[in-house]
């Protein structure tokens, strides 16, 4: 995890500034700390697990080139949510092979939640009206969803969908964005409990690319989400600026069917950003 994370942060950090020496066009490299309030519902493995105040990483580079923008956004959050389950001890009927006998067992949860989001947005300025930019375009979006517990429990998507949004720009020194994304088609894996099963650990083992046949096509009758953020920028020099913020998102994905998963985060973020 910790090579990938330093992959994609070189990526973002070197591959915009040469391209804007390339094509003289503007980079924006922001980081933000995000607090949230929100919760999952994770059928499979207990009703209802929430977390609050738990923090939120966010990584992202702008590159705006004429009318056209592009966005790279890396998000990361990561929760020991409380539920049912991890708030008492719960005693759990084990099965013993050598005597043929039940026990029961007390055992305590220790569950962890992590979520990983790396997404791509080409946007087009499509109407500029007096200090205000409107622009509409499409995402590629790759979401994680990791629960884990004595087992793992991973959920991957990637998804295309439609982006808009807005800037605003106050004076030179305050500006406003707006941003949303929405996705209609996709393709995830997921499994069908709160473990992983047999196939997919055989599959695992034996080559890896082979998870993917166990995934299912996903378009809004199994899986509906959006994501909105707006920021508020204040330039502090030529090259630097703060700013604050929120987010939130939800997302359903209904794969099994009688087994969905529910995602809401909602935060509040300070960021720094630096201009090339």
């Amino acid at each position: 995890m910790k090579k990938i994370f330093i992959v994609v942060l070189g990526f973002l950090l070197f591959l915009p500034q040469a391209f804007a020496e390339q094509q003289k066009t503007k980079v924006d490299i922001g980081f933000s700390i995000d607090w949230t309030f929100g919760c999952y519902k994770e059928t499979t493995f207990s009703s209802i697990s929430q977390s609050l105040l738990s923090p939120r990483f966010q990584l992202d580079a702008t590159i705006r080139s004429n009318d056209f923008m592009h966005k790279i956004t890396l998000d990361y959050f990561y929760a020991k949510p409380s539920s049912a389950m991890t708030n008492t001890a719960v005693s759990y009927r084990n099965f013993d092979p050598i005597t043929g006998e039940c026990y029961y067992e007390a055992f305590e949860s220790k569950l962890q939640f992590h979520r990983i989001r790396v997404q791509y947005d080409l946007l087009y300025g499509v109407k500029q009206l007096n200090k205000t930019t409107f622009y509409a375009g499409g995402n590629l979006s790759t979401n994680v969803y990791m629960q884990f517990e004595n087992y793992p429990s991973i959920t991957g998507i990637m998804s295309l969908g439609p982006s808009g949004g807005f800037d605003y720009q106050i004076n030179e020194q305050n500006k406003v964005g707006v941003f949303c994304a929405l996705p209609l088609l996709g393709y995830g894996v997921r499994p069908s409990y709160a473990g992983c099963d047999a196939r997919l650990m055989k599959y695992a083992e034996e080559d890896f690319m082979k998870i993917l046949t166990l995934g299912n096509f996903l378009s809004l009758h199994n899986y509906q989400a959006i994501l909105l953020n707006a920021d508020y920028n204040i330039q502090v020099t030529k090259n630097f600026s703060l700013g604050v913020g929120g987010n939130f998102e939800y997302s359903r994905i209904a794969v099994p069917k009688e087994r969905p998963l529910y995602y809401l985060n909602g935060s509040f973020n300070t960021k720094a950003t630096v201009s090339f």
